[in-house]
């Protein structure tokens, strides 16, 4: 069976959506480029450094997502949802991709 991270890949589509709209924000989604490098990858050392990376990405969107949700609820501040998304779905790329090269890196 291939890996099935791997399809993560695809979403690197949605980066040419810079080009209609000229949003740099939509470049956040080659962050997914390196995901087709998986496909006959059988490193069980590699899933395991990809299984800890993505539960920190996942520790992040949930601290970083109840921490805005508690700002905006106690300050009422409406705008502050609008950039909160792109910052909490570029950070949670960010975190995964720099918790896989710490853990390849230091081999632990």
């Amino acid at each position: 069976m291939k890996n099935a991270l791997w399809y993560l890949g695809f979403l690197s589509i949605f980066s040419l959506l810079f080009f209609v709209e000229g949003k740099p924000a939509f470049l956040c989604f080659l962050g997914f480029l390196p995901y087709f490098s998986l496909y006959n990858i059988k490193d069980e050392r590699l899933e395991i450094n990809i299984g800890k990376a993505t539960r920190n990405a996942f520790m992040y969107t949930i601290f970083f997502g109840t921490g805005t949700i508690v700002y905006v609820y106690l300050t009422q501040n409406i705008e502050l949802l609008a950039p909160a998304f792109p910052v909490l779905f570029g950070g949670s790329l960010l975190v995964c991709i720099l918790s896989v090269l710490y853990y390849e890196v230091t081999g632990k």
